[in-house]
């Protein structure tokens, strides 16, 4: 049995076509797990946790990021439930993996980033949440992120002659100017301007004034403006929040329309899990005076099957040519 499985590895949260969950993990067998996801593998156990780690330039200078896919690959096959049922204690599932990397990265990173995927050629077993897996790695194939999401958003903007696009996520914000949906590649850059980097400095801030941090999830609800985050946290620490998710914003796109990206004119897309964080607040700015946004976190990862369906139909129709 054969599935395709497509990840969009974040620095903040790791997506793929039906799942979100957070971009870190600890390791530890003896902590509860009730309500948790939890993964065994080769003798270890691993817990989904909500907070930051550094973030990895280089996603294959360690297993972070192979032990996250695992997490991935699971909880996409549990979704099968018809092909798990079929499936013997003798059996493996192969699978075929489209992945991502930030623009920046894309062209230097891409063959690493395959090749820490494909070299694991023998069946991997692991257990997720109490189901046993086997599975084999056919296949890894790398898109850009961004470029990918924007693909997802063809039929919209297929005719528009320019389309900014803005993807802003957990550690870079990948930007990439199309002209009739063609990549500019003389516009498109990574900047170190994503969610994590502001949830950073607002605990930055209130450590500085004698408070306690606060755990992503509350600074989330209240970028959120989440009525139960509002009524239950002081003014405080709200105005800490707010005042610094202004303050990042406004610098964030004023980078980016350093780097020649006109937001005054052209179309601008924003995608990604920081865009709909941060969405009243790119409006705020009145910045960007066409903005789009994508509300779809999943974006990337459903950009990737796009693009592979394409490069295989190509693929089939020059060996049906040849």
């Amino acid at each position: 049995m054969k599935r395709i499985i497509s990840i969009d590895h974040g620095n903040r949260l790791i997506k793929s076509i039906h799942q979100i969950f957070p971009a870190s993990y600890v390791e530890s067998q003896y902590l509860p797990t009730i309500g948790g996801d939890v993964l065994n593998y080769d003798g270890k156990t691993y817990t989904l946790v909500d907070q930051n780690l550094p973030v990895l330039n280089d996603k294959t200078e360690d297993e972070r990021y192979f032990i996250l896919s695992l997490f991935a690959v699971g909880k996409e096959l549990v979704e099968d439930a018809e092909m798990l049922r079929k499936l013997t204690p003798n059996d493996h599932i192969s699978v075929e993996l489209l992945i991502g990397l930030p623009l920046q990265h894309y062209e230097t990173c891409k063959t690493k980033f395959e090749r820490y995927f494909n070299e694991r050629t023998g069946i991997i077993k692991f257990e997720l949440n109490g189901n046993p897996y086997s599975i084999r790695i056919t296949g890894t194939t790398a898109f850009p992120q961004a470029y990918s999401a924007a693909v997802t958003m063809y039929e919209k903007f297929k005719d528009s002659n320019v389309v900014n696009v803005v993807d802003i996520g957990g550690f870079t914000v990948d930007c990439i100017q199309l002209n009739k949906f063609k990549p500019n590649m003389t516009l498109c850059t990574s900047l170190y301007w994503g969610i994590n980097t502001l949830f950073q400095n607002i605990n930055d801030q209130m450590r500085s004034i004698g408070k306690k941090e606060m755990s992503n999830c509350v600074i989330e609800g209240i970028l959120k403006k989440d009525f139960a985050d509002l009524s239950e946290y002081s003014e405080r620490r709200i105005s800490t929040v707010t005042a610094s998710a202004v303050s990042h914003t406004g610098r964030m796109l004023a980078e980016i329309a350093q780097k020649g990206f006109d937001f005054e004119e052209d179309k601008t897309v924003f995608m990604g899990g920081g865009a709909i964080l941060l969405k009243e607040y790119i409006l705020q700015t009145g910045k960007a005076k066409k903005p789009v946004f994508v509300d779809d976190v999943h974006a990337n990862a459903k950009g990737y099957q796009i693009l592979y369906g394409m490069q295989n139909s190509n693929i089939s129709r020059h060996r049906a040519g040849a």
